[in-house]
């Protein structure tokens, strides 16, 4: 009787767990639209102004070239930003918030896609609402824990900078796992070689700290793949995408070091290699534990969901782990800190040169590092936990551990989703409604032939600087240029007096 029944419980059980797994992908799909959601009330600041003007007054290419070549302007040496700025401002009077909500959007989807390839190359026979949990619990602890969520995300001068490069790098590393998965049919065409090429260019042109990483991991990836694979089909099947990167990632740092605007840079300063190294790493150990301070709660959620997600899938399609693979899986738990820890050294060796410790925007890779590395342990440790069972009742506790799965996977974001809608929505949203009232009013007074226009000023958001009560001040004469007239001043307004003032 009982072996009659355990096939019909396990049956069930599976059929269970999947519908768990689709409350808990809609519990994270929740929260993590919210958070594209914020980005929907997104406005000009700062910046934002000067670099629209440089892509409006001439095309985006020219003023990249512009840029570049005169060397003065900060971040002259990066490429890609403008470029991005330019596709932006192309969108119309609207492109700001659809831009950084768009970009919120493909951070998901690359993510999703990065976890659905990695699954099928390791032969991972899961559904794809697995896939999909994945990839939005990535997306979701990066949005929580975030050093600073409104400069790194919601500002679109420092998301270019520090947001979308991750955001094209995760949609290029799935796009190279897909074709070294597909290489084991043909061979990486020429095309979509240099289209790998191009795309790497392209994301090393955003920033350095990225490509610094990159430039580490690379090498490091291909060293790995050479000593274990011993077939030389399966040696080119990995090298060949992984070098074509390799190759545009080089491309790019030589050319953002050989600008001008860097070579001005390195006349002032001198380069001590062994310090630089020694500050980079010993920043990224401040961080770490940093991080491991005051992000517990987190860091334990992001070890637990995918430990007890593998468990249980290795409980519903059981296949015993060799000696060699348990062996292999226990050198990787232990070199994954050590490699953490490099990425983030080398993501942070661009600030130690620049100017010192990181800034809260320049951090967000590093914290995703983080949870990468957090996430891959507890995916590790589940693997090497399958044969632990409940010798009382192995049913019951496979139900259990169900049970606590869908418990933090389900709970944990929506209470997020609910903290995030009660207190930042407002916030966003009222800010954008003042700021699209301003804007209204500067427009009215510019058509009707003002040309020294006197706003009401906003306090500075997340220590990013608004419009200024000195029309000299580089914001004010950006935005000045931006609207078309000779200044603009902002002044103070009572609240009481804000909404009939900007309705004059």
């Amino acid at each position: 009787m009982q072996r009659e029944l355990l096939p019909k419980m396990q049956k069930f059980e599976t059929v269970f767990f999947r519908y768990v797994m689709t409350i808990s992908v809609l519990a994270l799909l929740s929260v993590t639209l919210i958070y594209v959601y914020l980005g929907t009330f997104s406005r000009y600041i700062a910046d934002d102004y000067c670099e629209a003007v440089r892509v409006t007054s001439a095309s985006p290419v020219q003023a990249v070239l512009d840029r570049y070549s005169v060397g003065a302007w900060r971040a002259a040496n990066r490429y890609s930003n403008l470029l991005f700025v330019g596709v932006s401002e192309s969108l119309g009077g609207n492109n700001m918030p659809f831009a950084i909500a768009s970009m919120s959007l493909l951070w998901l989807v690359g993510l999703t896609w990065s976890a659905r390839e990695v699954g099928k190359l390791l032969k991972m026979n899961w559904v794809f609402e697995t896939d999909l949990f994945i990839g939005l619990a990535f997306g979701f602890f990066s949005f929580l824990q975030a050093p600073s969520l409104f400069q790194t995300v919601y500002w679109r001068s420092s998301m270019m900078t520090h947001f979308a490069p991750l955001v094209f790098g995760s949609l290029l590393f799935a796009f190279v796992m897909r074709q070294v998965r597909r290489s084991e049919d043909k061979p990486l065409s020429l095309p979509v070689s240099l289209f790998i090429l191009v795309a790497a260019f392209f994301i090393a042109g955003f920033s350095e700290p990225p490509t610094t990483t990159l430039l580490t991991i690379l090498p490091l990836l291909m060293i790995v793949v050479w000593a274990f694979t011993k077939s030389p089909v399966g040696r080119k099947k990995f090298l060949a995408p992984l070098a074509w990167t390799f190759a545009g990632v080089v491309l790019g740092f030589l050319a953002m070091i050989f600008s001008p605007a860097l070579a001005g840079v390195a006349r002032e300063k001198t380069l001590n290699i062994i310090d630089l190294l020694a500050t980079s790493f010993y920043y990224g150990y401040l961080f770490i534990i940093d991080t491991l301070k005051t992000q517990p709660l987190p860091i334990l959620v992001s070890v637990l969901i995918p430990l007890l997600l593998i468990w249980l899938h290795r409980q519903m399609k059981p296949s015993e782990l060799s000696q060699g693979q348990k062996r292999v899986i226990w050198v990787i738990i232990f070199a994954i800190p050590f490699l953490a820890w490099l990425l983030i050294a080398a993501g942070f060796s661009p600030s130690v040169y620049g100017q010192g410790f990181p800034v809260e925007r320049a951090r967000f890779l590093a914290r995703s590092i983080l949870i990468a590395a957090f996430m891959l342990e507890g995916a590790l440790f589940g693997l090497l936990s399958e044969h632990i069972q409940f010798k009382s009742n192995k049913v019951l506790g496979q139900w259990v551990v169900m049970v606590v799965f869908a418990l933090i996977a389900i709970v944990y974001p929506l209470r997020a989703a609910v903290n995030l809608y009660k207190s930042e929505v407002p916030e966003y949203r009222e800010r954008a409604e003042l700021w699209d009232l301003r804007e209204d009013y500067i427009i009215r007074h510019a058509e009707a032939g003002e040309k020294d226009i006197v706003i009401p000023g906003f306090s500075g958001v997340y220590h990013v600087k608004e419009l200024d009560n000195n029309p000299d001040h580089w914001v004010n004469l950006c935005a000045a240029q931006y609207y078309g007239v000779d200044s603009i001043r902002a002044v103070s307004v009572p609240d009481e007096n804000l909404l009939e003032f900007l309705n004059e």
